[in-house]
């Protein structure tokens, strides 16, 4: 092993390898916490381990997506092996630059690029139906009511942060989400979590799987903030998709909750943002007027 793990951590990778019926000295990489690469001549693997609360559970998860999907031509990562007692699994290494990387990158990608993380997308929802068929309607109901609230809220910190804004033109986009059916989907949803490598995206870090509304979380899978507050989305690059009145919704509130800081990020300033803003809404519209005003105007700007 070319790295040094923690002998626990040592421990749990030979174990993983052992289940993947793997030697352990081949050359081993740490890409990030809990996650190590593994080659020895044509096996490229990843090994992630499993920390935290429901280590298990996530474990479980993400190995029988891994299984069932790929059975199903779903794109994600061909799965190898798990070790449950060293809360690890072994996965075939994709190789590429995550969404968030590309998005971030010098040359921006283009709209093959985009067209083909999208139908990766589709082909993953698809791939997810019969799972998602299978969800009580008395769950589906709990958490629709749950998603609707979430969605209330983001809408509720947006208005607050933004006071020169429209505060119906913000809840138009709400709604607009909220009228879409659930889907059963990745809740983990980044754009550091899909590998781009040519005509292939691959989506990864499936450990988390539940209902939510899917023009949203697709949002969250193909947008980044730069630092200068810029929303950059592989949907801009979308005509045909990005006419979708939900997924432009989601993509123009999600801008408005990242700027806002409801995630963590630092706040910007309002009339920095409105040529950031994306959207073709009548809504996204009158929210771009609105973040041009002085932050002293309150009054309604429709």
């Amino acid at each position: 092993m070319s790295s040094s793990p923690s002998l626990e951590t040592g421990a749990r990778i030979r174990a993983v390898l052992v289940a993947a019926d793997q030697p352990s000295d081949g050359r081993l990489r740490r890409i990030r916490q809990g996650l190590w690469r593994w080659t020895d001549g044509d096996a490229d693997l990843a090994l992630k381990l499993f920390d935290g609360p429901n280590a298990h559970e996530r474990l479980r998860t993400e190995a029988a997506l891994y299984r069932d999907l790929g059975r199903a031509g779903a794109p994600v990562p061909e799965f190898v092996a798990k070790a449950a007692d060293a809360r690890a699994i072994a996965r075939v290494w994709i190789p590429g630059r995550t969404v968030f990387q590309r998005l971030l990158a010098a040359d921006v990608p283009n709209a093959a690029e985009a067209h083909t993380v999208r139908r990766a997308w589709l082909r993953l929802l698809q791939a997810l139906a019969p799972w998602n068929a299978r969800i009580a309607e008395c769950r589906r109901h709990e958490a629709l009511h749950k998603r609707q609230m979430e969605l209330a809220a983001v809408a509720h910190g947006v208005a607050q942060f933004l006071p020169t804004v429209p505060s119906d033109a913000i809840d138009d986009l709400r709604q607009t989400l909220a009228s879409d059916d659930l889907a059963l989907v990745p809740l983990d949803a980044s754009p550091s979590n899909i590998v781009v490598d040519g005509d292939r995206a691959t989506f990864i870090d499936l450990e988390i799987l539940g209902l939510d509304f899917a023009d949203w979380t697709y949002a969250k899978y193909v947008t980044a903030v730069a630092e200068t507050g810029a929303v950059l989305s592989l949907a801009d690059h979308q005509t045909d998709e990005s006419a979708s009145d939900g997924l432009d919704a989601a993509l123009t509130l999600l801008a408005l909750a990242r700027a806002a800081g409801l995630w963590g990020e630092s706040r910007n300033l309002p009339t920095d943002l409105a040529n950031h803003i994306p959207g073709r809404s009548r809504a996204a519209r009158r929210i771009r007027a609105g973040l041009r005003l002085e932050s002293s105007v309150t009054s309604d700007c429709g």
